[in-house]
């Protein structure tokens, strides 16, 4: 895969009478955008591109699959991608290294997954001793297991062993094999593990946990350098939300699309379960990497020492409400 963003610049006399003519097709550059799950949290990216809002504000996107923010966090430090979901662990973790991450909105800005488990476990505390599963260590799902557990008075890893599975549908195979005994899931996969027999003993969001589960993430050199289509990426990001609630019954096909699913009631939960989440306004909230960095202080002190705002730039979101951007598509502050 190519290291850099954007190739075929034209000379700047016919940048100037693009810029006069087709204000947006200047921005048409090859952009590549990483999506991490297979789950209705993701939902916008997909969006985004199918529902064309990419084209609309001039941008050209590879939309790819790369399934955990750990993962696709490498593959943005290697230039290889340039905007992804990564997470606000994974921006912290890498952060604290020194590495060039910052998210520039944030799609959910709490732990949001059901904790789906075998049948004859009744309770979170009844898995001591038994192995649960996590798409990636550093990865939301690992995040969010471990404060559930911790919550409970079990330390994960010495109490409860944590497995790295893969993705949502590597997870339920795994559950239905009872290679491990409970794991953080999204929707739509965690329809699937209910009908398989699994049922839910904890549901993240009443555990009120803040994090940025689904980031806008990208680095400060590509904020500082591609300023105007970081910009443009959240205005379709915003239209993408806004045709989510809109039109309700393309948006079930295109997660359908993405997630391969057919059944009309596992359709209508995914679709719910991203109204249930999904940020209108995606700004980052300090206090879910506040929480984030008191996690990862427990392994790096560093992280003690380390403030929220180091790792998020709102700037470009508050710009847009200040303009009114979301008020224009609303017709009211979405709040």
């Amino acid at each position: 895969m190519k290291k850099l963003f954007f190739s075929g610049w034209a000379p700047g006399i016919f940048i100037v009478s693009l810029l006069l003519v087709f204000p947006q097709a200047v921005w048409a550059q090859k952009l590549v955008v990483a999506w991490t799950a297979v789950s209705a949290l993701n939902a916008p990216y997909w969006v985004m591109k199918d529902g064309g809002f990419f084209k609309q504000e001039g941008l050209d996107v590879d939309l790819i699959y790369i399934p955990s923010s750990s993962v696709v966090a490498s593959a943005m430090l290697a230039g290889d991608v340039a905007v992804s979901a990564a997470n606000s662990q994974v921006v912290a973790d890498i952060g604290l290294q020194g590495g060039d991450l910052v998210a520039m909105g944030a799609i959910i800005n709490v732990a949001a997954f059901y904790i789906m488990a075998s049948p004859e476990i009744r309770s979170v505390q009844e898995l001591k001793g038994k192995a649960v599963g996590v798409t990636r260590f550093g990865a939301s799902t690992d995040f969010s297991i471990r404060m559930l557990l911790r919550k409970h008075g079990l330390e994960p890893v010495r109490d409860v062993p944590i497995i790295q599975i893969g993705g949502m549908p590597e997870i339920a195979a795994a559950l239905s094999k009872r290679s491990i005994y409970a794991a953080p899931m999204s929707y739509p996969m965690g329809y699937v593990a209910q009908q398989a027999g699994m049922k839910m003993i904890s549901n993240l969001a009443k555990e009120e946990i803040p994090f940025m589960h689904v980031g806008l993430t990208t680095s400060r050199r590509f904020i500082k350098e591609h300023r105007t289509q970081a910009k443009a990426l959240l205005r379709a990001y915003g239209r993408a939300v806004h045709f989510m609630h809109a039109r309700k019954e393309d948006f079930k096909k295109i997660i359908g699309r993405y997630s391969k699913i057919t059944d009309p009631g596992m359709l209508e939960g995914s679709a719910q379960y991203a109204y249930d989440f999904v940020e209108k306004v995606p700004l980052v909230k300090p206090q879910a990497f506040q929480v984030t960095l008191d996690e990862i202080a427990q392994k790096n002190p560093k992280a003690k020492q380390a403030k929220p705002e180091q790792f998020y730039d709102n700037s470009l979101m508050q710009e847009l409400i200040n303009e009114g951007f979301f008020v224009s598509l609303w017709g009211k502050n979405p709040g």
